[in-house]
């Protein structure tokens, strides 16, 4: 059957800890019988049926040494299925196609292989290690460092040529990074200490981490959405965060409408101030993906997403929200960058508990002091005895209800409004950021007329959201390839939104389920202490990856030497990614493939594929990339226009669920030019047009949402506080001539402009 197959998987399970990991090959229809592994020239191996019976007369290992390959944790069975499944293993296509790639010679592998193979059945396995075998790069991965050795190399080159192992020895010099430590030097020179806030949601533990920045001579807060970045460069500058030290006058509430987890502070002198004071107010400039806004120059503080955290100044005082995220597997290593590299001398960082060991680990190498702050929730959580049992008229005032797909959403949001008379805001990934926050703050208002909000697990970071009750309508997520089970950090910190502050009557909040069977599950998790994260995601900076440009960028998962707690970074659909890039656009310089791999976009979408495609399409025939001939690839602007015309109507709520997706999708694109924008201004100069436009899809999208309620209404933005608007621009002046000057985007522009004519 697999031979009349186009592209077909083979996996290799166990049951042990490689069991979660596949070896997977391909085999692609010919019209030919497919060729054994066996007709290649492999030279005759000394496995006897028995893995673990070595031959009597096999010379001594050529790879025993210092360097092993198997944590000294793991079983005998572990090591016996790995010395069973070698030969196999050495044997896979896309073992040998990798190899092939980093430069060995084909024609050397079957002796190179045949070595390596004869040192496991001398008993390597049993020697301490350096190597992880916890996935399917273990075996390219263990042969390359084990060919990479000097004394082993003696013994290779009486019949492997002493260029291919100059190929293995220059790709395992340039790649490693067993001490990523050393990327950062800056840092490195520095003594620093770190602060850990850890505690549930709802444990106020960000807050004296904010204050402290506050009163610093100079800092940067570095959270994980941008809608967070700008929350706490609002309150800076305005003055509502009182410095640590200084005392709060009166006549101020506390801030209710943070999103932070800040303390839940009572009386006329809070920390965290609704009313800002201008003796607290501090200058900070905000810097995201796609946005920058300058108050000042020289202004001391920085407010920034994750990503974007400069490591070229030196700082007294950092805030690292979300420290949890270090191991997530798309986003990690910017939280592991800034671990490492930030030169500031104090660092606070903010999560969840399952954060410390693997902080403490990391922190082990570079030197530096910790301290731990813990903190309780500050109302209590209590699991409702049982569940709605499927009855969407039982959702009350003050609800969440949690439904994991968008289109789920938007049903939901019509049989709750149906049954119960009661209007439902929405939040989910897809909607930009700016339209979740007005979602939230409609919900919120208890003035506005929407009690109840439907939502995706978007709930459970950088939304403010006054929540009674959170309801999972399921406890399992489908995350792209499979119908899987929330993790317990996931339940903890989406029902954890429940009861903040006791807005709603009584102290405390509640959770429950829609449906009676995943009462337990829910009562176990909440139950149950998180497990501690295992590893630190690493991805390399650009200029490590220019160095090793040579080979492939996967290069770090097989050969960079990356050791325990951290784990390089899966380079998902790189292949794909690859093939885009280069079938668009050729002759690109490694500095520009890498932006445009890195770049913000879903790459299951087409109509985002389409748009980088003419991305890049203009960027390689004229360099300058015009933002109506980008948007000219779908009928995006059509939609808005007509979404516009619609707006003094009313008009039929499916009109405008149709054009919902269309204008997310517009939002998208406009979110990528100007993140393009801001790494290359003179390319992508239109950002002025884009960022206009970004506010008008904003505007159709809340609208859009309103008209869906079965209640709807055709005013826009009601549900948004109002406040003073802070003076700020979006680039930096320079002194050119004796005058100032604005440069960057708009230099660009004129740039751009005058070439047309």
């Amino acid at each position: 059957m697999l031979s009349r197959c186009r592209i077909s998987r083979c996996l290799v399970h166990s049951e042990t800890f490689l069991g979660s990991s596949h070896l997977c090959f391909r085999r692609f229809r010919t019209g030919r019988p497919t060729r054994s592994h066996n007709s290649l020239d492999w030279p005759k191996s000394d496995f006897n049926d028995d893995p673990l019976r070595f031959s009597t007369h096999s010379s001594r290992s050529k790879f025993s040494g210092s360097i092993g390959l198997i944590p000294p944790t793991v079983t005998p069975d572990i090591r016996k299925l790995v010395e069973s499944n070698a030969k196999n293993w050495a044997h896979l296509p896309h073992v040998l196609h990798r190899l092939e790639r980093f430069g060995i010679p084909r024609a050397r592998l079957p002796d190179l292989l045949s070595s390596f193979l004869a040192d496991i059945r001398e008993g390597i396995l049993s020697s301490e290690t350096k190597f992880d075998l916890n996935s399917t790069k273990s075996f390219p991965k263990s042969f390359l460092h084990g060919s990479s050795d000097p004394e082993k190399q003696r013994h290779l080159r009486t019949y492997v040529p002493q260029s291919t192992l100059d190929t293995i020895t220059r790709l395992h010099r340039i790649a490693d990074l067993s001490y990523p430590a050393d990327l950062f030097p800056k840092a490195r020179a520095m003594k620093r200490k770190f602060i850990m806030h850890v505690g549930p949601t709802n444990s106020g533990k960000t807050h004296m981490a904010l204050r402290a920045l506050a009163a610093s001579s100079s800092g940067l807060y570095a959270g994980p959405l941008r809608l967070l970045a700008h929350e706490i460069w609002e309150r800076l500058n305005k003055g509502q965060i009182v410095p640590l030290g200084m005392d709060p006058e009166a006549g101020s509430k506390p801030d209710t409408s943070i999103s932070m987890d800040v303390a839940n502070e009572t009386g006329p002198r809070p920390t965290v101030r609704k009313v800002g004071h201008s003796k607290y107010a501090r200058p900070c400039n905000l810097r995201t993906g796609e946005e920058f806004r300058i108050v000042a120059d020289n202004a001391p503080l920085m407010s920034s997403t994750v990503e974007m955290a400069s490591f070229d100044k030196t700082l007294d005082v950092a805030v690292v929200d979300e420290i949890q995220m270090i191991a997530d597997p798309e986003r990690g290593s910017a939280w592991t960058n800034a671990v490492l590299g930030l030169p500031a001398r104090e660092i606070h960082l903010c999560g969840e508990e399952t954060a410390v060991r693997i902080i403490q680990d990391i922190l082990k190498d570079t030197g530096d002091e910790l301290v731990v702050n813990r903190y309780e929730r500050l109302t209590p959580l209590e699991i409702q005895e049982s569940s709605l049992d499927g009855d969407l008229s039982r959702i009350q005032k003050g609800d969440c209800l949690v439904v994991f797909s968008r289109n789920g959403i938007f049903a939901v949001k019509s049989k709750v409004e149906e049954k119960t008379g009661l209007r439902c805001a929405v939040a989910y990934g897809r909607l930009p950021p700016e339209v979740r926050s007005e979602q939230a703050a409609l919900f919120n208002d208890p003035q506005s007329g929407y009690d109840v909000i439907v939502a995706s697990d978007a709930v459970g970071m950088g939304l403010n959201l006054k929540i009674k009750r959170v309801v999972f309508e399921t406890l399992h997520k489908f995350d792209g390839q499979e119908r899987r089970p929330l993790s317990i950090s996931q339940i903890k910190q989406i029902a954890g939104r429940a009861g903040r502050y006791g807005l709603h009557g009584q102290p405390g909040g509640f959770v429950t389920t829609l449906y009676e069977e995943d009462i337990p599950t829910l009562r176990r998790a909440l139950a149950t202490p998180a497990p501690p994260l295992t590893c630190a995601i690493l991805d390399p900076p650009g200029h490590w990856m220019e160095d090793v440009s040579q080979a492939l960028l996967e290069v770090p998962s097989y050969i960079s030497g990356i050791r325990p707690p951290f784990r390089a970074a899966v380079q998902v659909r790189l292949d794909q990614l690859s093939k885009f890039i280069d079938t668009h656009a050729k002759d690109l310089l490694l500095s520009d493939k890498l932006l445009f791999k890195n770049c913000p976009i879903q790459w299951t979408d087409p109509v985002a594929l389409d748009t980088l495609a003419q991305i890049l399409r203009l960027y390689t025939s004229t360099i300058r990339v015009d933002l109506d001939a980008v948007l000219s690839v779908a009928p995006l602007m059509n939609v808005l226009e007509h979404v516009e015309e619609m707006m003094p109507d009313r008009p039929k709520p499916h009109a405008c669920k149709d054009a919902l997706r269309h204008l997310e999708g517009l939002h998208k694109v406009l979110v990528l030019y100007l993140w393009l924008s801001f790494r290359n201004a003179m390319a992508f100069y239109d950002a002025d047009t884009a960022f206009e436009l970004k506010a008008r899809v904003e505007r159709a999208l809340e609208w859009c949402l309103l008209q869906v309620s079965s209640h709807g209404r055709t005013e826009v933005g009601t549900g948004r506080a109002q406040s003073d608007k802070l003076d700020y621009r979006q680039r930096w002046k320079a002194r050119v001539g004796g005058r100032d000057w604005v440069a960057g985007v708009a230099a660009a522009k004129t740039v751009a402009e005058s070439t047309r004519q």
